[in-house]
């Protein structure tokens, strides 16, 4: 009878807790009513407290072409290729799919606890669109303001595509601070050039590393990636369907620069460089971003400048200086840099590429400019005004563009590529072991703590997930009869990239939306395989997913086995951001490889260390070739979670995985009128 008076008790405390939560968010959503509308563009500012806008963004996804009309005698004419709706590439001609006729796309520039609103109108004539917002958790901090998975972008996942001809209207708010991007996560259409920057600045004092730097300028966004001469999708089917390689042709740093070919012709190469302009005496901060689809990890340099990191994926870290760093496909990673008083001229910014990018020598430059007179030319930006410290420089300034074949007069040779990392200490190396010099994401550290509740030797759930490119019949690009797999020549035998030798295959209608017995039945992982199938043998297809609760928290062993090439898969978590505990290569030879089993085995024996001293946070890290990466979530954010390798040419055939956080109940109801799909069969048979 106590223990009903109990129970009694807690009901009534918990109900009057639910209607004082009600109440808030009726607030709040009252509140966020009368958020003023700033046309997103607007909404790049000094962050203050309290100052929380509703930032509207347009966005048209549509094909398009570089070197089209609009560049007229580009690149010939190198101020050509600043026309407006010119994009130059690295001036070669070739179909596109871009934002607002932008590569990249319209950068997103807000602060945090603005609420971001985006009409993404799809004017593709035939394929059904998406867009991701890669970094963004969609899981408010506070619980005043709801979490909205339906709007993670992910097709099968959370929502339909969008159709042809048709719109979408994103909605969420920005509450994880740092460098994000946003990305289209249909087919192929990242590759042809639906991405752009997603940067959530905060209060000043809320960035324990603000008094490192100076000036967080917008056009300081820096994104490159490897950059194909023909559409991705016909990339993709002539390797999968005829063996044709899947190295890039070359690099672009915000949609620009020149073929580095050195057979190149004198006129293509006069495609401009990107450039980014600094004052001598003042320290900045870039925000590095990389958008490649294939697997080109990017080391960046700057020449005679050493790169303070301050922060990864959106989340800030002890600043550790270093003369290089490795940044993989998905990763975003903060620096600052400093341009001394004693220096002058013009500096080469590297990006060179590496594993797919190496065998193609795909690499690009831009150009790191100090502000100054030289031989009576005015070379960027004069400041007119002092800028806000960490918001503007120059505003209102007048430029004088000044070609970059009068500057490149001025500097020292133009580096040539190399796979072999620029003396000093280098972050987040390719396929490496440990080293002083080399230093992996797993011992930097972090201003902040880990919650006391996480801080364990062991989490309540740990899955182990082996990521590897798999030699065996699928039938999706052989046929047993006439092209079988194992009867090809070398050269034709192209891989299956599988996680745990399984393809994950999304279902037509969202998860999100509801799970039918079909697709029940169509669910496995490694510890319930698709019956009468060995996976180890066969090429097995399911709904690749996992079931945690709410609350719980989980190690994931992220394991390369390095069976076949030198692959490096960097992995992305939609949802959640990670602690990286730990990351290794046991055996730092080239050609080594491990397996899950021996992964598991040396876990049981307590050799897999795993640091609970701050570990910094991330959404995405790299598992390197025939090693492993410890991470470690907290599920708190309900709902249907991707997990994938973030080269493309491998989450598009299944290298994928669903963390189901939460029970059916925990999971928001879709907004009202939230489009639905599906598959039909009539009655007929």
């Amino acid at each position: 009878m106590a223990g009903g008076c109990q129970f009694s008790a807690v009901a009534a405390v918990t109900m009057v807790a639910l209607v004082l939560a009600a109440a808030i968010a009726t607030l709040t959503s009252v509140i966020t009513a009368h958020q003023p509308i700033t046309p997103g563009r607007n909404c790049y500012r000094k962050c203050v407290a309290d100052d929380h806008r509703t930032c509207h963004f347009r966005f048209d996804v549509h094909p398009y072409q570089t070197m089209s009309r609009a560049c007229y005698g580009c690149p010939g004419n190198s101020t050509d290729c600043q026309r407006p709706e010119c994009l130059p590439g690295d001036g070669k001609s070739r179909r596109i799919i871009v934002v607002n006729k932008q590569l990249p796309g319209p950068p997103i520039q807000v602060c945090k606890g603005d609420t971001v609103v985006v009409d993404v109108r799809n004017s593709l004539p035939d394929a059904g669109l998406t867009i991701h917002w890669h970094g963004i958790t969609l899981q408010p901090q506070h619980s005043s303001h709801p979490t909205t998975p339906h709007m993670d972008g992910v097709p099968g996942i959370t929502q339909c595509p969008i159709n042809a001809k048709s719109s979408f209207r994103y909605s969420f708010m920005a509450d994880n601070a740092g460098t994000h991007f946003y990305h289209a996560h249909t087919g192929f259409h990242r590759g042809d050039g639906v991405f752009g920057a997603l940067i959530v600045r905060e209060v000043a004092r809320q960035d324990p590393n603000h008094g490192t730097f100076d000036y967080d300028l917008p056009e300081h966004a820096i994104l490159f990636h490897d950059w194909l001469h023909m559409p991705t999708e016909d990339k993709f089917n002539l390797r999968h369907y005829s063996g044709g390689d899947d190295f890039p042709e070359s690099m672009l740093v915000n949609g620009q620069g020149p073929h580095q070919d050195p057979n190149e012709s004198p006129v293509a190469a006069r495609v401009p460089y990107s450039r980014f302009t600094v004052t001598p005496g003042n320290r900045y901060r870039l925000r590095l971003i990389n958008a490649a689809i294939l697997n080109c990890p990017i080391t960046v340099s700057i020449e005679q400048h050493i790169l303070t990191v301050i922060a990864s994926d959106g989340n800030p870290i002890l600043p550790i200086n270093a003369t290089s760093l490795v940044v993989y496909p998905g990763e975003r990673w903060d620096v600052v840099i400093t341009a001394d008083v004693q220096k002058s001229g013009t500096f080469w910014m590297s990006f060179m590429g590496g594993v797919d990018c190496a065998e193609s020598a795909a690499h690009q430059f831009s150009l790191l400019q100090y502000q100054e007179v030289v031989q009576g030319l005015l070379l960027g930006v004069v400041k007119q005004r002092e800028g806000h410290r960490g918001v503007t420089e120059g505003a209102g300034a007048s430029r004088v563009e000044i070609e970059d074949s009068v500057l490149l007069q001025q500097m020292t040779p133009k580096p040539k590529f190399t796979e072999v990392p620029p003396s000093g200490v280098q972050i987040n190396s390719i396929n490496s072991a440990c080293y002083e010099d080399l230093v992996c994401v797993g011992d930097l550290r972090s201003p902040h703590t880990m919650p006391e509740e996480l801080r364990t030797p062991r989490a309540n759930f740990t899955f182990y997930l082996a990521f590897e490119m798999r030699r065996l019949n699928n039938a999706h690009y052989y046929n047993r009869m006439y092209y079988n797999f194992d009867l090809m020549d070398e050269d034709q035998q192209i891989p299956t990239p599988q996680i745990n030798n399984l393809t994950s295959v999304h279902p037509a209608k969202p998860l999100l939306l509801g799970v039918d017995a079909s697709t029940k039945e169509r669910v496995c992982n490694a510890e319930h395989l698709p019956p009468g199938l060995t996976c180890h043998d066969d090429h097995c297809e399911c709904l690749h997913m996992y079931e945690v609760p709410l609350g719980a928290s989980v190690d994931l062993v992220l394991i390369d086995e390095g069976q076949y090439g030198d692959e490096n898969h960097p992995v992305h978590l939609h949802g959640h951001h990670f602690w990286v505990l730990g990351q290794d290569r046991p055996i730092d030879l080239v050609d080594a490889n491990i397996t899950r089993a021996q992964v598991m085995e040396m876990d049981a024996r307590g050799e897999l260390v795993r640091n609970l001293d701050r570990p910094i946070q991330k959404d995405t890290v790299t598992i390197p070739d025939a090693g492993y990466t410890i991470v470690r979530f907290h599920a708190t954010n309900p709902g249907y979670w991707l997990l994938h390798c973030h080269l493309l040419f491998h989450s598009v055939i299944g290298m994928d995985l669903v963390f189901k956080v939460g029970e059916d109940t925990d999971i928001p109801a879709p907004p009202p009128g939230f489009p639905t799909c599906g598959n039909y069969k009539g009655v007929e048979l």
